[in-house]
């Protein structure tokens, strides 16, 4: 069981981040249009969307899945538990609820680089691990 690497890791984290915050616009554009906000509000209120719907896709993905988003199947990333089973419906939850939030992958990605390890925060806050299914 080898973890991914930290470039891999990177890159999903941008994939999914700008594929949720893309659709995150798509949804919202045709309510927000109507209603005429400034600039600002309708940034912040897509956002609010794409992290909705980042959460909601990301933990029902990993249920239905056992273990894969969409950038994770991308680039032959599988998240599992700690003890090399199937991740579970609370570790889903935490793993969805951090990734959704942007600064937490920022704080991630830091720690990555800052300790050189192969678990990041949200890998030990939700007790599981990201494994390269490729190098299997």
């Amino acid at each position: 069981m080898e973890t991914a690497r930290l470039n891999k890791r990177i890159w999903l984290y941008v994939i999914n981040f700008l594929f949720y915050v893309g659709i995150g616009f798509a949804v919202a554009s045709p309510f927000l249009s109507v209603l005429h906000l400034m600039v600002v509000f309708y940034i912040l209120i897509s956002l609010g969307f794409g992290i909705l719907l980042s959460f909601l896709m990301d933990f029902l993905l990993l249920i239905i899945t056992k273990g894969y988003t969409i950038g994770s199947a991308i680039f032959g990333i599988k998240y599992v538990a700690s003890d090399g089973k199937k991740i579970t419906k609370r570790q889903a939850f935490i793993r969805s609820a951090y990734e959704s939030i942007f600064i937490f992958v920022i704080l991630d990605l830091i720690y990555f680089l800052k300790y050189q390890t192969e678990r990041g925060v949200i890998d030990r806050l939700s007790d599981s691990f990201a494994i390269d299914t490729r190098l299997e």
